[in-house]
């Protein structure tokens, strides 16, 4: 079967690696049109309080006092949030840029073209919408999640993607 069109995700993970190795290999074969595709998650599902609490800290580049009064703290947490979620954007482009940049060097090895693109929102449902807005053919993507007891298994955005996209899906663990 020929893939016009592959669109490759990537969180940048070393399972995502090998599904970018894989993507690529074949959009080589295929001489298939290649989007890469890294999702930013602003509030990831199991982000600790503790982590946003350090973040806010480093976002604010402040140290709390012991004892602030429950006003002080909306005030504070109403500052330090906006603050956090423009450092964590700026993070997160940042990483996006340099996974995505591998993507695409990746390509030019192998003489694909890649088209870099980073967007904000949940993964699955990003990965699915653009998938049919840009009416790819293939989806290209890691399959490894962490379970709660430390094991990998089927991650659940990759059983999302699997079980709802409207093209073929190639999971590589």
């Amino acid at each position: 079967m020929v893939y016009n069109t592959i669109l490759i995700t990537t969180d940048g993970s070393e399972n995502a690696r090998k599904a970018v190795q894989s993507g690529i290999d074949l959009a080589s074969a295929c001489g298939s049109k290649v989007y890469a595709l890294y999702v930013m998650e602003m509030n990831p599902v199991g982000m600790t309080r503790e982590a946003i609490h350090r973040d806010w800290k480093t976002a604010m580049q402040v140290s709390l006092p012991e004892h602030i009064s429950p006003a002080q703290w909306r005030e504070f947490a109403k500052i330090a949030d906006e603050n956090w979620k423009i450092e964590r954007k700026k993070h997160l482009e940042e990483k996006a840029e340099n996974i995505l940049s591998y993507v695409e060097d990746l390509g030019k090895n192998k003489g694909v073209d890649v088209e870099k693109v980073h967007i904000e929102g949940k993964p699955a449902n990003e990965i699915l919408d653009f998938a049919s807005d840009k009416n790819v053919d293939l989806i290209v993507m890691g399959t490894l999640g962490m379970g709660s007891d430390g094991t990998f298994r089927l991650g659940r955005v990759a059983e999302r993607v699997i079980h709802n996209a409207g093209c073929d899906v190639m999971s590589v663990r």
